[in-house]
């Protein structure tokens, strides 16, 4: 690793050519969003580095610059483009920035050391000078780094998530940054996801067949994990004539469908009110939707969401959640903590949240790299005792973290109905690995009578602590 030329002084080496290149580039009136101005930077940098040798063989400087490269590569990036974020925003293996402080970098990678960067930036406002070029060249986002907001989310043009929070909540003053980034071709397609081995190719199967029998589903996982990857493939196997619905706190899903309508929300300012998820949510019905998708759930937006899936328009979403069992409680709870002035009953939230979901799909990301671990398929609730448990049929799941993902060999009720009134048999399609449902609807007519599945009721908790722990 090459020397860091802003070691050893009060001032380093390229803080002080920095300065003095920014100073005469303003004098010179430089656009640096131009390309011709950009040329006359490069040559003030070359003319700065070339002063400093010459100063240092006349016995005016202490020392030579260890790296002159280095040195001019540094003072482009912070001048023209990202500073110390730039080289990992193009580096494919990296796929997590985290900024505690002007010298705390730290990165997630995909195969190799994650930890500290070895760049720095030079100050506070050398981050917010950063991050202000971020935003204002994020055509995507339509918004503007603005401190008095406290927290902001944004996205660059290549998808990648930011979300700032400003110096005066962040301990120390600092500015505290978030980049999550998609890395490499974007995913577009389940057939992708196979070649990636985050699901095999009847997993793939049975979700395409899924999105077209027009079945709601969850993706559920921790952050980083592939949730919003894999709902974005699965939405572009909907019909081209369906109407979509997106809400979002910002723009992530790009569907390759005509008739697609996206929202984000909002911060409220002094001429504007905010726009939070949840007015966005509750509007869906107004918009015509054939599907809603929520891109994720966390608050006041989940009792919407499901008022919407339960009244017959089917939809998409994520949540956190540590397991598919568990984004059902963790749906229901999210609903009670979120509308506690509704009081609604357990029972009502019970029979909304297992009206409303179909198939829940867990994603994990493990080594690095992001798998699904689990399928599942929501059952209608069971009457007598375990009324107040909701009911799941393991679909698909994992005998190891690093075994491959199979087919248990069950077969869900209530799915299979929906599978048989678009067509396509599901104990075919499952067997054959095609996803192809005029394939499966071959047999549809012959199917067998469909064996009792292998259900695990999911208990429900109380208020205070919900538990995702399933009977045996």
């Amino acid at each position: 690793m090459a020397s860091d030329p802003a070691a050893g002084s009060a001032v380093s080496p390229l803080e002080e050519i920095e300065a003095r290149v920014q100073a005469r580039a303003k004098d010179l009136l430089l656009d640096l969003g131009t390309t011709g101005d950009r040329a006359i930077l490069r040559e003030l940098v070359e003319d700065e580095i070339g002063a400093w040798a010459s100063q240092y063989q006349r016995g005016l400087r202490d020392h030579d610059l260890a790296s002159p490269e280095l040195v001019a590569d540094r003072v482009l990036r912070n001048l023209a483009g990202y500073g110390p974020l730039q080289p990992l925003l193009a580096d494919d293996d990296v796929w997590e920035i985290m900024i505690n402080a002007p010298d705390a970098i730290f990165v997630k990678r995909h195969v190799g050391l994650s930890g500290y960067h070895d760049e720095v930036f030079h100050d506070d406002e050398h981050v917010v000078r950063t991050l202000t070029k971020i935003f204002d060249e994020s055509a995507g986002s339509h918004r503007k780094l603005d401190p008095a907001e406290g927290l902001q989310d944004a996205q660059l043009d290549d998808g990648a998530r930011l979300h700032v929070v400003h110096g005066d909540v962040g301990r120390d003053g600092h500015v505290l940054v978030n980049i999550r980034k998609f890395t490499g071709v974007a995913i577009r397609s389940l057939a992708e996801l196979v070649e990636r081995d985050m699901l095999d190719q009847c997993a793939a199967d049975f979700l395409c067949s899924a999105v077209r029998a027009r079945l709601s589903i969850v993706f559920a996982g921790a952050p980083g994990s592939g949730k919003t990857t894999m709902l974005s493939c699965c939405a572009a196997e909907l019909d081209p004539s369906l109407r979509v619905v997106i809400a979002e706190e910002v723009f992530e899903a790009d569907l390759p469908l005509p008739n697609v309508a996206s929202m984000q929300t909002r911060p409220a300012r002094a001429e504007r009110a905010a726009v939070d998820l949840r007015r966005l949510v509750s509007g869906f019905l107004r918009m015509a939707p054939d599907v809603a998708i929520v891109g994720e759930v966390r608050d006041r937006e989940a009792l919407p969401l499901l008022l919407t899936l339960s009244s017959g328009v089917k939809g998409f979403t994520t949540i956190h959640a540590g397991s598919a069992r568990q984004a059902l409680t963790r749906l229901r709870f999210v609903c009670q903590l979120a509308d506690t002035s509704s009081e609604l009953p357990m029972a009502a939230l019970n029979s909304l949240v297992s009206e409303a979901i179909d198939i829940v799909v867990h994603c994990a990301r493990v080594r690095g790299r992001p798998q699904v671990s689990e399928i599942v398929a929501v059952e209608d609730l069971q009457t007598g005792p375990e009324g107040t448990a909701f009911t799941v049929t393991e679909l698909f799941s994992r005998v190891a973290w690093d075994a491959p993902l199979r087919w248990t060999g069950n077969l869900p009720l209530r799915c299979r109905r929906a599978f048989e009134e678009s067509g396509i048999d599901l104990a075919t399609l499952l067997d054959s690995g095609t996803c192809d449902p005029a394939m499966a609807a071959t047999s549809a007519r012959r199917a067998p009578a469909p064996r009792r599945p292998r259900t695990r009721p999911v208990r429900a908790g109380t208020r205070e602590a919900v538990s995702g722990k399933a009977t045996p």
